[in-house]
């Protein structure tokens, strides 16, 4: 098979069960990331972007109306596309092969 003719993908993914947290995260994902995509699934939102996905936990927070962590954001996190990065206040996917 020519590998030219299959296009790059440089997107990244974050799919969530569907919920209130998973609507808050979809609503901060977009405020923090301009271009990101969201598609409801019914069970499950799908969120994505070119190259990097940052998940804030501050924007979170603002969007859901109470306290909110990291911890509880892996539990509704299903499965995603890219390299993970974890930290305090933010969880964020990057291209697998992006610097």
């Amino acid at each position: 098979m020519n590998s030219r003719l299959i296009p790059e993908n440089h997107r990244v993914t974050a799919k969530f069960i569907a919920g209130e947290e998973a609507s808050a995260i979809a609503a901060a994902a977009c405020v923090d990331n301009p271009g990101a995509h969201v598609e409801d699934y019914g069970s499950y939102l799908s969120i994505s972007n070119e190259l990097r996905l940052d998940l804030n936990i501050p924007t979170i927070v603002e969007e859901l109306g109470r306290p909110y962590e990291v911890s509880a954001l892996l539990v509704v996190l299903a499965s995603y596309t890219g390299q993970v990065e974890l930290g305090p206040t933010c969880l964020s996917i990057k291209e697998a092969l992006a610097n």
